[in-house]
């Protein structure tokens, strides 16, 4: 069973056999369907949504009697919002036809590694063009299963100018120790320890969530789950067409990155607000932009 399915209104789903009649649903009446491979290997593709841009996706086959059978299956939500424009590596997993990318983004100076949920176009501009199909960017999705809302932290406007101009000399200093610049690595070191210093000092006094105001960091052992904490840029609330169960999908300002997050109502903590903080943990997953259309 699948841990998200609870993020997009699927939160009284308990028993696999709830799960198995969810997926002979959209696979019996799905918003898109494909069929990929040959004869020797032939997998089907099914998509059913369940409210704006989030629903079910799943891939399988049907045995000799007909049966399908349930290869990997996954929830997602999207939006069309580009999160960045930094080149990025796609890598099919080995045990299943899925893919995972990998971004390096400068705002974040780390890599980003997160699940490709629109593998299936992936597959189709691979098969239709030798050449790379043009790319606009990727934009991020995160599914939660506990979420909490935080006050804002009050700045002035001469902190916020204060704090874009070392956005931008940080951004300046790592392009350039990417590029093997050896002094730009020993500046990036030394505010890290002065960081480091400096977050040391305050905790003493004052509460972690108060010097911290947004972070996007590594969660557990999968690769693509993170800590995520946010600044509310949007609020939308969807409902599930099938269960009916409430669910929240903020855009978020995360470490200069934007991206949504959707978590079901019942499993958030506080009272959501434009400009307020969402703390939670998440399954992060991307969506490639293409210049043309999608395949259909």
């Amino acid at each position: 069973m699948h841990k998200y399915l609870r993020a997009i209104g699927f939160k009284k789903l308990f028993r696999k056999r709830d799960v198995r009649s969810l997926i002979n649903l959209s696979v019996s009446d799905p918003g898109r369907s494909l069929v990929l491979g040959d004869e020797e290997e032939r997998y089907e593709y099914f998509e059913k949504a369940f409210g704006k841009n989030f629903g079910l996706r799943i891939f399988g086959y049907y045995e000799d009697n007909g049966r399908f059978n349930t290869e990997y299956y996954f929830p997602y939500s999207e939006n069309e919002i580009v999160t960045t424009t930094e080149y990025c590596n796609i890598e099919r997993h080995s045990d299943r036809i899925s893919f995972g990318g990998i971004v390096e983004d400068n705002a974040m100076g780390v890599s980003l590694i997160f699940h490709l949920s629109n593998g299936i176009d992936f597959i189709h501009h691979q098969r239709m063009s030798s050449d790379p199909v043009p790319v606009r960017g990727i934009a991020l999705n995160g599914l939660c299963t506990e979420g909490k809302i935080l006050l804002p932290l009050y700045k002035t406007d001469r902190q916020l100018e204060k704090i874009r101009t070392a956005e931008k000399k940080r951004d300046h200093l790592i392009r350039n120790a990417r590029n093997g610049d050896e002094s730009a690595m020993e500046k990036l070191a030394m505010a890290d320890m002065n960081i480091f210093q400096n977050v040391s000092e305050r905790l003493a006094h004052e509460d972690v969530y108060s010097i911290v105001d947004t972070c996007f960091m590594p969660y557990g052992l999968e690769s693509d789950q993170y800590s995520v904490i946010g600044e509310i840029l949007q609020i939308e609330k969807h409902v599930n067409t099938l269960t009916g169960e409430k669910c929240f999908r903020f855009v978020l300002e995360c470490n200069n990155l934007t991206l949504s997050v959707m978590i079901n109502e019942d499993d958030l903590t506080g009272e959501p607000a434009v400009g307020r903080r969402f703390k939670g943990d998440i399954w992060l997953m991307g969506k490639i932009m293409y210049d043309e259309k999608p395949f259909q």
